[in-house]
């Protein structure tokens, strides 16, 4: 684009940095005369004025300087991780994780994909970044900030070739109801009869925002199963919603990949009843081209192994935290 050179880009940098082309020229071991060249060839692809110079050789950035210089900064210290992350995993042979995940599923998971990942050969370092939406964990896939991350299948659709997915678990959605509610009021709403004398929680629920998937569809089956509840309560993860489920304050809709990772205190106090209908399958997604290299490969598949058995199972129908009310 524009044949702008990364060596303009990094000669304009050092100047800035260094305050003056004198300076500049002791540090990038390169004459006065070739950096103005540079800055001057800069200038004209761009068709603009970077620097203003003055004889004493000091210099003001122009609007379009500053913009560059911030532009500049972040492609050279992108460009050194990119050479930094190429000799961890092909020269020295090492493994750098930087795992995905949206809030719910931290805890348990993450605990067991940490522990995974620390067995590998030329383990060197176990990251996990959090992201609201399954979209925006693409999206940092998409542009290298993770090497792994756990989406819902559909956030995939458009980016299938450039990942190696695997199947985890299907993530049936729950509905969250304060252990306080009388097991009649929840089967009175489930028959869509709960829209009168319901206790205070009921009168409740806690809307999620925009940008969750899940939400038209949560808001749809309030609307026919308790038309009366009001949306008093609002939240940008589910684990923020069974906060204010666990407090006694309304009922919310949660994942069932959720529930390993809750206390046992929530689950005294939480009644969890399963949704016919919402589900998402979720899946592990990785670079393709790292799946060549044995550590990142094994990690991969491993991590999914855990999920589809171990975790998978600790979200089914079970005494301990899914009550069944008939």
């Amino acid at each position: 684009m524009q044949d702008i050179t990364l060596k303009q880009l990094e000669i304009f940098n050092a100047v800035v940095v260094a305050g003056s082309i004198t300076k500049a020229s002791r540090r990038i071991d390169l004459s006065q005369p070739s950096i103005s060249q540079q800055l001057a060839r800069l200038e004209e692809k761009l068709g603009c004025q970077l620097i203003v110079r003055n004889r004493s050789e000091a210099m003001l950035l122009t609007p379009a300087g500053d913009y560059w210089f911030a532009i500049s900064n972040e492609l050279l210290d992108r460009l050194k991780t990119v050479f930094a992350e190429h000799d961890q995993r092909f020269v020295k042979n090492s493994l750098t994780l930087r795992m995905g995940i949206t809030p719910t599923l931290r805890g348990r998971l993450v605990s067991e994909a940490a522990r995974i990942t620390s067995t590998q050969p030329g383990f060197i370092k176990f990251e996990i970044k959090y992201a609201e939406t399954c979209t925006e964990l693409v999206k940092m896939l998409r542009l290298h900030q993770l090497n792994c991350a756990i989406v819902s299948n559909d956030s995939l659709v458009d980016h299938r070739n450039a990942f190696a997915i695997t199947s985890l678990f299907h993530d049936p959605v729950a509905w969250a109801v304060p252990m306080s509610v009388p097991c009649d009021e929840v089967r009175r709403a489930l028959a869509g009869r709960g829209q009168v004398d319901v206790s205070a929680p009921m009168q409740h629920f806690v809307d999620l925002e925009p940008q969750m998937p899940m939400r038209n569809a949560s808001l749809e089956w309030y609307r026919h199963k308790l038309p009366k509840a009001a949306p008093t309560y609002s939240a940008s993860t589910y684990p923020l919603a069974l906060d204010m489920v666990a407090a006694g304050l309304a009922t919310a809709h949660c994942p069932m990949s959720l529930l390993p990772n809750l206390s046992d205190s929530i689950h005294k106090i939480v009644r969890f009843v399963q949704i016919d209908g919402m589900t998402n399958e979720m899946v592990l997604a990785m670079p393709k081209h790292l799946m060549s290299l044995r550590s990142y490969a094994q990690t991969y598949n491993q991590i999914a192994d855990f999920c589809r058995t171990e975790y998978a199972s600790e979200m089914t129908v079970n005494d301990k935290w899914l009550v069944q009310v008939a």
